[in-house]
């Protein structure tokens, strides 16, 4: 049976969903005075990971539609008429709008400023190039943000552990490796074509690959740094000291 290590990031969400209680180690009280002690960048992330982002749901409205029918008289073939018929009815759609979260976009320009600056020091030059680099490391960001906060789908080779258990050649279990469907995540990733549409590329799969790709795991590794401070701060509450060693652990 494959055992996975708890993520502080999954106590953070547990945390706040259970709001205040007298008597219990981690309560959201406790969570939040952690959180505020962090830097700004991982705060604003840590309060968009505890945020319901969603996207805004449309409505689209079809009104029925009134139809007819000409009647034409069999005695007098010059007299027709038109007659009402039952009418098409209507519908309603919804359809997806935009992210309706203002943390969301504020974290994304964080992350932005910094792809912003990697490119500029690599003088990058992208494919479709218009004016500077803003709009194109906004969209890189966002790429980055959405895998992170939305669950397209999940990952079907792992069933969403991140993690896929070996076997021995007698059958019995001796590990687990890293699913290299979906890196880790256990969630279905964007494919390209889906990365490049949101971030406005317009560019062939494998352009995108040898020259933006790089700029999508240096944003990685950011947002990788805020949720390793929010780990180690929030892990603060389970620390303890054995009485042989004094030694604190975790």
């Amino acid at each position: 049976m494959l055992v996975e290590k708890f993520d502080f990031i999954e106590l953070l969400r547990l945390a706040i969903a259970q709001g205040k209680a007298e008597g219990k180690k981690i309560s959201k009280d406790v969570v939040l005075g952690e959180l505020a002690l962090l830097s700004p960048a991982a705060k604003l992330w840590a309060t968009v990971l505890i945020e319901k982002v969603d996207f805004e749901r449309i409505a689209i409205i079809t009104p029925a539609q009134k139809q007819t029918e000409t009647f034409y008289s069999k005695y007098d073939f010059n007299f027709q008429t038109e007659r009402r018929i039952e009418d098409i009815p209507g519908k309603v759609e919804f359809v997806r709008g935009e992210i309706k979260s203002g943390n969301f976009f504020r974290a994304r320009n964080k992350l932005a400023v910094k792809i912003h600056e990697e490119m500029v020091k690599r003088k990058f030059t992208p494919t479709n190039a218009q004016g500077d680099h803003t709009n194109l490391a906004k969209g890189m960001a966002e790429i980055i943000l959405r895998g992170h906060v939305f669950v397209k789908a999940m990952c079907g080779a792992c069933q969403g552990i991140g993690k896929i258990e070996t076997f021995n050649a007698k059958g019995f279990p001796e590990g687990a490796k890293f699913c290299e469907k979906c890196n880790g995540t256990g969630k279905r990733p964007y494919t390209l074509n889906e990365k490049m549409k949101i971030a406005g590329i317009v560019a062939t799969k494998t352009a995108y690959i040898k020259s933006y790709q790089k700029f999508e795991l240096f944003g990685e590794s950011i947002v990788a740094e805020w949720e390793n401070e929010i780990r180690s701060r929030i892990s603060r509450s389970f620390r303890f000291e054995l009485p042989e060693s004094q030694e604190t652990c975790a």
